[in-house]
């Protein structure tokens, strides 16, 4: 395929390569564990992503005059970082309750009708009502919603001869949208180091969250510096030439933003396999004891 773009073209092909794999392997894992499981959203992750690429490779193929696929490409990025994210969340909820029977940041149906009964003061009852999962929830969908909207407001636009007014509106939408997904980035690993350090809890899903901190960290900071660095925009159309994107363009976009998300989502669905063996050893653990008890049952029956 000839790509009117072909550093941007490449470099969409190869990840695009990449994400199948991703995907694939997630989705094996799926059908192992079934749908009910934090590997679901990962799977997801990996399908938002090869949707982008493909959007990607579109149009590095037909240029910018077709700038709606790099709508739509953009569009599937804020999906997959979305994903992410809320995955860094529920991987820490999963570890407290792999370890302790129950999470406090993301308590069942039946601990919140508890809560709710058993709520005095104005702080349980609020608790209660909006727990830590439910306010993540309700401030990260947003988030999303203003970065897609400010994305496909920009359809229609001419591309070198924006409407100001839109462009202000557009900035101002993502911004608010990724500097919420920055901070609930920030959130989530915080809340690992606590659930980690103040609680004692020892789990393969919290390592996993440090060790993607670094790499989901430079991807918000990213999100947010590519609104108003000019090397960095997606809609400014100093970044594209007669010859194709600037090579330092592609640069910022794949190593900052694409790569990011592609070590995340990989360290994230290989923590299957650790997650798998805490279990086993966990159930032994519990048989053992379970064992030690009975044979004192039965000791003192003697």
């Amino acid at each position: 395929m000839a790509f009117l773009f072909p550093d941007s073209g490449i470099a969409a092909s190869i990840f695009l390569v990449l994400f199948v794999i991703y995907t694939s392997f997630a989705a094996s894992i799926v059908y192992e564990n079934g749908f009910k499981s934090i590997y679901t959203s990962l799977l997801l992750f990996g399908i938002f992503r090869v949707c982008g690429q493909f959007c990607g490779i579109a149009f590095a193929a037909l240029g910018y005059d077709h700038y709606q696929w790099l709508v739509a490409y953009l569009v599937f990025s804020a999906e997959g970082h979305f994903t992410l994210i809320l995955a860094s969340f529920h991987l820490i909820a999963n570890a407290q309750v792999a370890a302790t029977g129950g999470s406090w940041v993301r308590p069942t149906p039946e601990q919140r009708r508890e809560m709710k009964a058993n709520a005095g003061t104005l702080w349980e009852k609020f608790n209660a009502y909006f727990p830590p999962s439910t306010v993540f929830h309700m401030l990260l969908i947003p988030a999303n919603a203003l970065i897609v909207s400010g994305g496909t407001i920009m359809l229609g636009q001419l591309p070198g001869n924006y409407n100001p007014q839109t462009v202000a509106a557009s900035e101002g939408l993502r911004t608010a949208g990724q500097v919420i997904f920055l901070s609930q980035t920030c959130v989530s690993i915080g809340l690992a180091f606590y659930v980690h350090f103040k609680e004692g809890i020892r789990h393969c899903n919290l390592y996993s969250v440090f060790l993607v901190s670094p790499f989901i960290t430079v991807r918000g900071i990213f999100g947010v510096l590519s609104i108003y660095i000019v090397a960095m925009n997606h809609f400014d159309v100093v970044n594209y030439t007669t010859n194709g994107t600037h090579a330092r363009f592609v640069v910022y976009e794949y190593v900052l933003s694409t790569t990011m998300e592609y070590i995340t989502g990989c360290i994230y669905i290989s923590n299957y396999y650790f997650d798998t063996r805490f279990s086993k050893k966990n159930e032994e653990v519990k048989k053992d004891v379970q064992d030690a008890f009975n044979y004192e049952d039965k000791a003192e029956k003697v």
